[in-house]
């Protein structure tokens, strides 16, 4: 494991447990994307910090702000990447405000209104929902089933994009056409569409890269998850990194948490921790990308947001069950 790669997963631990002492008995799953979204942004974060981040949200916004909730940690975590937490809510709640008139009330706009912040001014906001609400017609045209308010956080980084609304629901089409005869869980891959949709090549290249690290992966001896772990995999595929440097990458990545707290046998799963190495695997490539810059970035952070959408459905799935659970 060379310096770098030993850095960012030092740094993912250490971010990971300043996460939970700023916010205490939360899902593990949401302290993960959290760590992995600071180490994605090349910051170390200390808990004193975070809460301060916490309480300028919760001063800053009402009780019942969506950007309260399910996403509040993802959203003190942003506040605390920006430097600026009080100017960054200030932007967040202005592109919120434009977004909501196209895409509606939720906390998935709320977590696209805190990426937006980051990647535009309040004019290309507008711009950009004006383009999601029309890219995400398209979608519910094509999955009018499968397609849900989860499906406007990547609609809305779609829209970033120099491509125009039906080239890029064509080629989602397209990609999750392909990722279907190889994989099965219909939710998931329309997230990893829209992903591939916004990278360069044909349909047929980026799913075959996409398969090949999985095969590679297996190769090597881990099995990787089909579900909501493909996203992971699927964003690190738009790299133009070596596929088995890759591949070696994620399975170093994956021997050092094994060996950290959290990972145990009581821990996450095998597929959890590889899908957690994949991440930071894309953390150390994520500015190797035969993307242009703007669609590097919005591609990039659409990784994270896809990863942190797949850990809040996971949390809903689990409290969901835990209180079915409790009423029988």
């Amino acid at each position: 494991m060379n310096d770098n790669i030993r850095t960012i997963c030092e740094n993912f631990i250490t971010n990971r447990d300043a996460v939970k002492k700023a916010f205490s008995l939360e899902s593990e799953h949401m302290y993960a994307a959290s760590a992995c979204t600071l180490t994605a942004a090349g910051v170390t974060a200390d808990a004193d910090s975070l809460k301060a981040c916490k309480k300028a949200l919760k001063k800053g916004t009402s009780v019942i702000s969506n950007l309260r909730g399910m996403i509040e940690q993802s959203a003190a975590v942003r506040l605390y990447i920006s430097g600026e937490p009080e100017e960054y809510l200030r932007k967040t709640l202005a592109c919120y405000d434009i977004i909501k008139k196209e895409l509606g009330r939720s906390e998935y706009t709320s977590l696209l209104a805190l990426f937006m912040a980051d990647m535009t001014d309040e004019s290309g906001a507008e711009q950009a929902a004006v383009k999601a609400k029309d890219i995400y017609k398209l979608m519910s045209k094509d999955h009018p089933f499968l397609t849900g308010s989860e499906d406007k956080v990547m609609a809305g980084f779609m829209a970033l994009t120099d491509k125009d609304s039906k080239t890029l629901c064509d080629e989602a089409e397209n990609c999750y056409k392909l990722l279907k005869k190889r994989f099965s869980s219909s939710n998931t891959l329309q997230t990893c569409s829209h992903v591939l949709a916004m990278a360069d090549g044909s349909a047929e290249e980026k799913v075959a890269r996409v398969a090949r690290l999985y095969d590679l992966l297996k190769e090597s001896g881990r099995k990787y998850g089909k579900n909501t772990e493909l996203t992971a995999l699927t964003a690190l595929s738009i790299s133009d990194a070596d596929e088995k440097a890759l591949v070696d990458t994620i399975c170093e990545i994956d021997d050092f948490l094994a060996e950290q707290k959290g990972y145990g046998m009581l821990g996450f799963t095998k597929q959890s921790r590889l899908m957690h190495a994949a991440m930071l695997t894309s953390a150390a490539y994520q500015h190797d990308t035969a993307l242009s810059d703007a669609a590097s970035t919005a591609t990039t952070v659409a990784m994270i947001a896809a990863v942190e959408m797949a850990m809040i459905a996971v949390v809903i799935c689990t409290t969901t069950t835990t209180a079915a659970a409790a009423s029988n």
